[in-house]
């Protein structure tokens, strides 16, 4: 009966005493075609303002596609995002400059990103 109960307080302190400075982040498998679905967290590690290209360019992911153009400065180059950012709706034609937060994968498949961007909001969005 002693050990039961010095077994729970050791438990119970253990738990405790876990680091929970990481933010929490649920990690899916693929799905049947091997495509991940989108990482959410708890937190996001990181905010940034990207601006986003009126038009995709072609470019080569698995096999050929279309990719953003983004940059994170107005005067940058642009450059191809070869991946999505989960929650925004592109539309071509209109420039955008959007807040994204930027969630860190632990342990991602040798395949796959290690990070994921997430849509916190449209700053700006116009016509070209």
């Amino acid at each position: 009966m002693l050990n039961k109960r010095l077994a729970s307080l050791v438990l119970l302190t253990l738990v405790g005493c876990s680091d929970s400075s990481e933010p929490a982040v649920t990690v899916q498998q693929p799905n049947e075609s091997g495509v991940y679905p989108p990482v959410f967290a708890e937190a996001p590690v990181d905010t940034l303002i990207l601006w986003v290209a009126a038009e995709k360019r072609q470019c080569m992911a698995v096999g050929p596609t279309e990719c953003l153009q983004i940059r994170h400065h107005p005067e940058e180059d642009w450059q191809l995002l070869y991946g999505d950012i989960v929650g925004f709706d592109y539309q071509p034609g209109r420039v955008y400059q959007i807040e994204v937060s930027e969630v860190r994968i632990p342990e991602p498949p040798a395949d796959a990103p290690d990070r994921q961007w997430v849509l916190r909001q449209i700053i700006s969005s116009h016509s070209e």
